[in-house]
């Protein structure tokens, strides 16, 4: 129990650290008088960063153990956060967010990977979705302190609670039992190690799969999710002003709690642990689709948000619990990591698509339509990976 609320606290952090920014820009662009320019600085350093951390830090957690970067990772967010909340113009705020996608990727690529390095195998999935359910209690409590706190108080205080979380996850995490060896690579740290490792996750069919299908599900995730807020508040819903849309989101996030907690259940019930994901995944693009439709209604939208996160946070704890029986025990710090970068480069294209379509159809329909489209090409996707091979419980596949 230990050790899911030690990997539940730093999949917490995790999501937190992105999500926080959304509420938080508008006060710091209004304490500090902030230019478009300046706050998309420091909106878009995070995620250059990350990006590249990602991909650098896979081997070194291979090779040093998933228990070290965590508590490197911890503790050094925690003092980035705490200099981040003392800086005074867009500079220094920018390098503070900088140097945390250089940090917190050490967390974030090293969280399933410990799953499966101290969860017994039939457990795995089960503690994947426990894990994963931080994922939309770290969004309501980001949207909701942000917001509160930011509007109230100072934008400052997030970014203490968040340093004080990640110094309590640094002191917990060193309490966890040391990776063992067999589950560690022994490769040197080289630039042919990089080589061999990327190209041999991405050559093989079954993770080239993964991460083309997961690819397409985070772009149509952020298409939808991106501008569904301003949809609401500027045509979907502005009947019902903004303190009743607010309030539905929220509500609508605990259908993702629960999609994250029901994940390990759903999964049994599948011979191959992505055939429920492509079910999902095909449901989830049907209620997208149906979104527009149900426009004025705000128990249509309601319904229809709630069904939207379910789905997204059970595909999140699939995605990334399911992932790790895919290669051996040594190459799951890499694999980890590929998944964040693949996440934000879709995330990234997504949220950039979403504002050219919402711009392109103010009605939504547009958003609606190619988030669905990209959602039934990763259900496909997954569909061929059923097909493909067959995950065992050490790691190795064999054909379906």
């Amino acid at each position: 129990m230990f050790v899911v609320a030690v990997l539940w606290t730093a999949f917490f952090v995790v999501n937190f650290n992105i999500a926080m920014m959304i509420p938080l820009l508008p006060f710091i662009q209004q304490d500090m008088g902030l230019s478009p320019t300046q706050a998309g600085m420091v909106l878009a350093a995070f995620p250059v960063v990350a990006l590249i951390s990602n991909l650098a830090l896979g081997p070194l957690i291979d090779r040093f153990g998933r228990k070290r970067f965590i508590v490197t990772g911890a503790a050094g967010c925690a003092a980035i956060l705490l200099l981040t909340a003392a800086a005074r113009s867009s500079i220094p705020i920018a390098l503070g967010r900088a140097a945390t996608g250089l940090f917190m990727p050490m967390i974030g690529a090293s969280v399933y990977a410990a799953i499966a390095d101290y969860i017994p195998a039939p457990g795995r999935a089960r503690v994947a979705g426990y894990v994963t359910s931080a994922a939309p209690i770290a969004f309501l409590c980001s949207m909701s302190l942000g917001t509160f706190l930011g509007g109230l108080f100072a934008w400052q205080l997030p970014l203490i609670l968040l340093a004080t979380v990640a110094m309590v996850l640094a002191a917990s995490a060193s309490r966890l039992p040391t990776t063992r060896p067999e589950a560690l690579s022994d490769a040197p740290i080289s630039a042919r190690t990089y080589r061999q490792r990327l190209l041999s996750l991405s050559m093989d069919a079954s993770t080239r799969l993964l991460f083309a299908a997961y690819f397409l599900w985070a772009a149509a995730v952020f298409i939808f999710l991106g501008l569904y807020p301003s949809w609401l508040v500027q045509h979907g819903l502005a009947a019902q002003g903004t303190v009743a849309i607010g309030s539905m989101l929220l509500v609508g996030e605990i259908g993702g709690l629960f999609g994250a907690l029901f994940s390990g259940r759903l999964i049994g019930m599948f011979r191959h642990p992505f055939g429920l994901g492509v079910f999902v995944v095909a449901g989830t693009a049907a209620v997208v689709l149906l979104i527009p439709a149900g426009a004025g209604l705000i128990a249509f939208q309601a319904v229809g948000y709630a069904l939207f996160a379910f789905g997204r946070d059970l595909t999140l704890a699939l995605m990334l619990g399911s992932a790790m029986q895919l290669v051996a025990a040594a190459q799951r710090g890499s694999l980890n990591a590929i998944l964040n970068a693949v996440y934000q480069t879709g995330a990234t294209v997504g949220g950039i698509a979403s504002a050219w379509l919402y711009g392109a159809r103010a009605d939504f329909t547009a958003n609606a339509v190619v988030a669905s489209a990209l959602l039934a090409g990763s259900a496909l996707l997954l569909w061929r990976l059923t097909k493909l091979k067959q995950p065992d419980d050490g790691g190795h596949a064999h054909a379906a």
